[in-house]
Parts: C-alpha cells; sequence; structure tokens
C-alpha cells in the first residue's frame, strides 16, 4: 500500500473544526473559498458574507480527544467572535487540544484569552503573516488585520504566557525574513514558512481575474521557484524556531511527516 501523504491541515492537526460558511476577510487566494464556489456552496461575491453554523462543531466532537485546528476554513473576525467562543468553548469541553490559526484582530485574540484563560495549556496560537508589508497585505487579504495589528496580537498572547506560532503560508513577497526576525521574539513554538499553493487555479475560482492580480500573481509564483528559494531555505535553515511546510519540504528535500497532526 502505497505512504499517505501528509499536507495541508493535516501537518498541523488531526482534526479541523469550523463554525461557519464564509469569511469577511476574503483573502484572494483563499482555498476555502475556491472549494465553497467550486461545490456551489457559495459565489465570489457572498463569500465575505458570514453564516453561522456552530452545528458543525459537533463533526470534531467524536471519538477521542485529539488537537484540532481551529478554525480552518474561516477566520475569527469581530462579527463571527461570540459564535467563535462558543465553538472554542465546545471544543475544550470535550477534551481537545487546539491549535486556533487566525490573521488576528487584538479585540478577539483578547477576548479569547481572557474567556479560556484556566485551558492555557490546551491552546496553542498560530498567527498568519505572509507579509510584514501592509501594502502586500492589504492587496492579498483586503479585510484583514495589518502587519502591526497581527504582532500586536501576538505580543499580547506571549505576554499572557499562552503558547505561540506564526505561519508565513502563504509566503506573499520575496522577504520571508522580514517576517522571521520580526516575530522569533515572541515566537514560543515554530514559525512555519511555505508557498502560495494552486495560485493560478484558485484566484480564477475566486474571480480575482483583474490585470493587476494576474501580475502580482505571476511575479509572486515566480519568487517561489526552486532557484529563488533555495537561498532563503539555507539562511534560515539553521533557525530551530523555523518549520517548512509540505510545498518547501518536497522542494527542498526533507522528510514528510508520516502521520497527521504531528506538527513537524
Amino acid at each position: 500500500m502505497p505512504e499517505r501523504r501528509i499536507f495541508g491541515t493535516q501537518e498541523w492537526a488531526v482534526k479541523t473544526a469550523n463554525c461557519l460558511e464564509g469569511c469577511a476577510h476574503d483573502c484572494k487566494y483563499c482555498y476555502a473559498k475556491s472549494m465553497a464556489i467550486r461545490f456551489g456552496r457559495k459565489k465570489p461575491e457572498t463569500w465575505h458574507s458570514e453564516e453561522r453554523r456552530l452545528d458543525r462543531i459537533g463533526n470534531a466532537c467524536r471519538g477521542r480527544p485529539t488537537r484540532v485546528m481551529f478554525p480552518s476554513t474561516h477566520d475569527i473576525t469581530p462579527s463571527s467572535l461570540p459564535t467563535s467562543l462558543a465553538a472554542i468553548e465546545q471544543l475544550l469541553e470535550y477534551g481537545h487540544s487546539i491549535l486556533v490559526v487566525s490573521k488576528p484582530h487584538v479585540d478577539c485574540i483578547a477576548a479569547i484569552c481572557r474567556e479560556f484563560d484556566d485551558y492555557r495549556e490546551k491552546i496553542l496560537f498560530r498567527f498568519t503573516m505572509g507579509s510584514a508589508e501592509d501594502e502586500t497585505l492589504s492587496f492579498w487579504e483586503p479585510n484583514a488585520p495589518s502587519f502591526m495589528e497581527r504582532l500586536d496580537s501576538l505580543c499580547f498572547v506571549h505576554e499572557r504566557d499562552f503558547r505561540t506560532s506564526v505561519s508565513c503560508e502563504p509566503m506573499l513577497d520575496s522577504d520571508v525574513e522580514a517576517v522571521v526576525s520580526t516575530v522569533s521574539p515572541y515566537v514560543t513554538d515554530a514559525i512555519w514558512i511555505g508557498k502560495a499553493n494552486q495560485l493560478r487555479q484558485r484566484l480564477k475560482i475566486n474571480g480575482a481575474t483583474d490585470g493587476e492580480t494576474a501580475r502580482r500573481a505571476e511575479a509572486l509564483i515566480a519568487s517561489q521557484s526552486a532557484e529563488c528559494t533555495d537561498a532563503p531555505f539555507r539562511r534560515l535553515s539553521g533557525n530551530k524556531q523555523v518549520k517548512w511546510k509540505d510545498s518547501i519540504k518536497k522542494m527542498v528535500g526533507l522528510e514528510m511527516p508520516a502521520r497527521p497532526g504531528l506538527d513537524i
């Protein structure tokens, strides 16, 4: 039997959990948006409208307690915060540990820390920062927080002794080292780095087909070729905080995880 390929969310968690359909951040490259459009659950122009689906959390509350990534197909936004808090509460009360993945709004993160301070050892925050440049972030992630707000959120949870990590997947420019050097003092777990996957296909499905997006997409894809990625990989390969997503592992020949949720 061929080995199962572990990739995407499976590198980080055994299960995923979500409580919304749609996401107000409306990132251009969003894989969840493209899947929802492909299967007729949303249209490009309606993805930003968040539909409450707290009933979906029950799907993750079966079997043995394990590590769950929340959320994986939307984000924790001010408009969805009450639903997200209710979802986190269900997951923790079931016995799961939670990998909270977000392009963070500091007020939302502060609310999670206040609400679940007693569960500190069961929560690992992972904040997505694909660039340290606000212009780049606002282009690809038009309604998501600025880099400084994401950094403030990281500092906030770090100061309160929650475990912290950062995701630079997808890298949104060629200066991932700027993100790594800025966030390193506030990371207790790891800084994950990965490419922009299936970018052309997802942009087309998501309706992001204007000329400027196409131009910048081609430039981003070119910057993540094996030749262009080799130098930063070599410079960061000795950094014990840095881990590489499957898109980079395949490119440079690193060992792939053997089973879901190993977070290596």
